[in-house]
């Protein structure tokens, strides 16, 4: 008669490393078919087939361009757009562009803003005399004359000026 191993000792034993080794092998050249396999399908195979529809969506059937915050669709996040956040792209300067104490200066508008966003300073004088400046924003509110005239421009290029001879080395 003629005895059967049982499964216990089938199980118990160890696999031989030529076993590990077809069957590492076989499951990468299955993972590797399986992904070559699903790559040739493309969401724009399941698009709508409205030529009006698909030349808007291009691609972006799946509401992606919504969540994201790509208004106009076109694969990026501009700043003006709703998806836009300041404190993580771009300059990282949030806010308006221009000031509220700059708002009506045409001429020099990127001088207001550049003033606007100094910070506070001090110098001393040849006597020791010390001076605090405060910071721009707090200057240019200062300013007694309206924006966009003739000495509003004038006290901005002394603000300018004044911060110039005493901030550069």
């Amino acid at each position: 008669m003629q005895r059967f191993p049982r499964l216990g000792r089938i199980l118990a034993r160890r696999p031989r490393p030529a076993s590990l080794l077809a069957a590492g092998t076989a499951v990468i050249i299955l993972g590797g078919l399986g992904t070559i396999g699903a790559s040739d399908a493309t969401p724009a195979d399941f698009a709508p087939k409205d030529d009006t529809v698909t030349a808007y969506n291009d691609g972006w059937t799946d509401g992606r361009a919504d969540l994201m915050g790509d208004d106009n669709r076109d694969g990026r996040i501009d700043e003006d757009e709703t998806g836009w956040d300041c404190a993580t792209m771009g300059n990282r300067e949030c806010g308006p562009g221009v000031p509220p104490q700059c708002k009506g200066e045409a001429e020099f508008a990127d001088l207001c803003a550049t003033v606007a966003k100094r910070p506070a300073y001090a110098w001393t004088d040849d006597d020791g005399t010390p001076h605090t400046v405060a910071a721009g924003r707090k200057l240019l509110a200062r300013i007694d004359a309206v924006p966009g005239t003739e000495e509003f421009s004038a006290a901005l290029w002394a603000l300018d000026a004044q911060w110039f001879e005493h901030n550069q080395p």
